[in-house]
C-alpha cells in the first residue's frame, strides 16, 4: 500500500495526529482554526488545546431579553421547573451553560466533542470560552482544561444535555482515565420545561424554533444547520481548511446565548407561586398542567381560568375546561365542576374525546349527586352517539364497550325504581 493511501486510510479512522501532518497528502490550501478565528492555545500537562474566547456586557440583548435575566430568576424556580431539588440550594451566578458540538448524532462511546462550549457569569460580564478539538489527539489536552475549569461551577445548564451533552463529555472522561467533574452536579436540562410550556401552541420544540418564535433571536447568514456539523468537522480532518469550523464555533456561540435567557423565561413563566403572566393562552394551559402535575392546584386553577378568558383553539380551549373541571372535581367543588363539564359537553368543535368524557362526568353527577337517573341515561345515551363517530379501532371499541356497560348498569337501576312504584307510566 501507497504511503499517501495509508495516511487517507488513518486520517478517515480520525487516528492522525495533527492536521498539520496532512499537507503534503491534500493539494488544497491549508487554513489552520488559529488563523481563521481570534483564541488562543492553552497548555496543559498533556499538550495543548484551542480556545475561543468571548465576552458580552450584562445587558447585552440576545433577542428580546438581556443576559442579566438570567439573575433575576429564583434558584427555587430553577429547582421546580428542572424536577431537581438541589438547585434550589445553588448560585445561579455560577452556573454553567454547556453546548457541544460532535462528530456523531447519538450519544455512543465512538461520539467525540470536537467543540466544548462554555458559558458562565463573571462580575459584570458573561463569558463564553469553547474548547476547539483541531485534532483527535489534542482530545487529552482538552479534557485535562476541562477538568480544571467545570469544578468551578455549582451548577450546569442545557438543552438535552442531561441525555446527549453530558454523557457524551463524561465518556470521554472516563476513556481517558479522568473523573467527570460533571458527575454529581445539579443539572437544569431546559428541554422538557420547553416542551411543557410551548408544546400546545408550537409545532417544535426545537432550540431553533424556540429562538424564533419566543426568544425573538434571528441568527446570521453565518450559520449552519446543526445536522451537517459533524460532516463539516469530517472535511476539516480530511482538508486542514477550518474556513468551515468559524461558522460552526458562531452555531454554538449562539446556542449558548439562547441557553440563557431560554432558562430566564422558563423561571420567570414557572415561578411559584406567583401567578404567570404575559403568556399566551395556550403557554398557560401548559402552565396549568405543569402546576397540576407538582400538585399546587390553586395556581393550576387560576392558570386555567386565565387561559379559558385567552385565545385558544377549540380543541383547546375544550381541554382547558375539561382540566379545570377535573381538578375542581377533585377538591371537591363538583358543582363548579358541573358548569365547566357542561360547557365542553355542549361544544360542537374540538375536543371530541373529552366531550365523551364531560357526558359521562355529568350522567355520573346526575346518577350520584342529583339522583335524577333518567338525564343519567340520556348523558350516557349522547355519549355513545358520539364515541360511535369515531373512526373504528381500539380506542373506539374500549369506549363503547364502557359506556354500554354503563348504560345497561343505569337502565337495570331504572327497572328496579320503576318496579317499586307500578303506577309509574311507561
Amino acid at each position: 500500500m501507497r504511503p499517501e493511501d495509508l495516511l487517507k486510510r488513518l486520517r478517515d479512522l480520525g487516528v492522525v495526529r495533527g492536521t498539520d501532518q496532512l499537507a503534503g497528502v491534500s493539494k488544497r490550501p491549508r487554513f489552520p482554526i488559529e488563523d481563521i478565528t481570534a483564541g488562543r492555545f492553552h497548555t496543559t500537562s498533556r499538550g495543548r488545546c484551542f480556545i475561543v474566547e468571548s465576552d458580552y456586557e450584562l445587558g447585552h440583548l440576545h433577542g428580546t431579553l438581556p443576559l442579566s435575566a438570567f439573575l433575576s430568576a429564583s434558584p427555587d424556580a430553577a429547582g421546580w421547573i428542572s424536577g431537581d431539588p438541589s438547585l434550589a440550594r445553588v448560585n445561579l451566578h455560577k452556573t454553567c451553560f454547556l453546548d457541544t458540538e460532535t462528530t456523531g448524532l447519538s450519544a455512543g462511546t465512538g461520539t467525540m466533542a470536537f467543540v466544548v462550549g462554555l458559558g458562565f457569569f463573571v462580575e459584570q460580564k458573561f463569558c463564553v470560552r469553547q474548547y476547539f478539538l483541531r485534532d483527535p489527539g489534542d482530545e487529552p489536552a482538552m479534557i485535562e482544561a476541562l477538568a480544571d475549569q467545570l469544578p468551578q461551577f455549582e451548577a450546569l445548564a442545557s438543552f438535552n444535555g442531561r441525555a446527549f451533552d453530558v454523557p457524551i463529555l463524561e465518556n470521554r472522561f472516563i476513556l481517558a482515565r479522568v473523573s467527570p467533574p460533571t458527575a454529581g452536579v445539579p443539572h437544569l436540562d431546559l428541554l422538557g420545561p420547553s416542551r411543557r410550556l410551548w408544546r400546545y401552541s408550537l409545532s417544535s420544540c426545537r432550540l431553533n424554533t424556540l429562538e424564533k418564535e419566543v426568544l425573538g433571536v434571528l441568527r446570521e447568514q453565518d450559520d449552519v444547520p446543526g445536522g451537517v456539523i459533524p460532516l463539516l468537522y469530517r472535511d476539516y480532518l480530511r482538508t486542514g481548511d477550518a474556513r468551515d469550523m468559524k461558522r460552526v464555533l458562531y452555531h454554538n456561540a449562539i446556542d449558548i446565548l439562547s441557553l440563557v435567557t431560554l432558562a430566564a423565561r422558563l423561571c420567570h413563566s414557572f415561578a411559584v407561586p406567583r401567578s404567570p403572566t404575559g403568556l399566551r393562552g395556550a403557554e398557560l394551559f401548559g402552565v396549568g398542567r405543569w402546576y397540576a402535575a407538582k400538585g399546587h392546584i390553586s395556581e393550576a386553577e387560576q392558570a386555567y381560568r386565565t387561559a379559558i378568558r385567552g385565545e385558544l383553539t377549540p380543541a383547546l380551549r375544550s381541554r382547558s375546561m375539561r382540566s379545570l373541571a377535573e381538578i375542581l372535581k377533585r377538591s371537591g367543588r363538583r358543582g363548579d365542576a358541573f358548569a365547566y363539564w357542561q360547557q365542553v359537553a355542549l361544544e360542537t368543535e374540538g375536543d371530541a374525546g373529552g366531550r365523551v368524557v364531560a357526558h359521562v362526568e355529568l350522567a355520573k353527577h346526575f346518577e350520584w349527586v342529583q339522583k335524577d337517573l333518567p338525564l343519567a341515561a340520556g348523558w350516557t345515551r349522547a355519549a355513545i352517539a358520539l364515541a360511535e363517530g369515531w373512526e373504528a379501532g381500539t380506542k373506539r371499541g374500549v369506549a363503547l364497550g364502557e359506556l354500554h356497560h354503563r348504560l345497561d348498569r343505569l337502565e337495570r337501576k331504572l327497572g328496579r325504581t320503576r318496579a317499586r312504584r307500578p303506577d309509574t307510566p311507561e
